[in-house]
């Protein structure tokens, strides 16, 4: 996933001079290296999710389960959350 983020910056640093644009470089924000808005419609149909998904909160579960041998369980203020280093996607919080 970072790859793909680094690809996509680095691209969209480059394209300008590549195609010797006069002006300098805006600077872009990571919403702009997303697909698009949720609701844009493509070439398919309507899209409902961008292409680059970041995990950015818990997923909330009644029970919670290790996913991979690089997760760890942690109680923390009476619950119990699942940390992943390697994969973030494999958060995990107890009701």
């Amino acid at each position: 996933m970072a790859r793909v983020l680094v690809a996509k910056m680095l691209a969209s640093a480059l394209s300008p001079l590549l195609r010797g644009s006069p002006g300098p470089a805006k600077p872009r924000a990571l919403s702009m290296l997303l697909a698009g808005p949720l609701g844009a419609a493509g070439p398919g149909g309507p899209r409902l999710l961008p292409r680059l998904q970041l995990a950015l909160g818990f997923k909330t579960k009644g029970v919670i389960k290790e996913r991979c041998r690089d997760c760890c369980r942690v109680k923390r203020r009476g619950r119990w959350f699942i940390y992943c280093k390697t994969n973030p996607k494999h958060k995990q919080r107890q009701m």
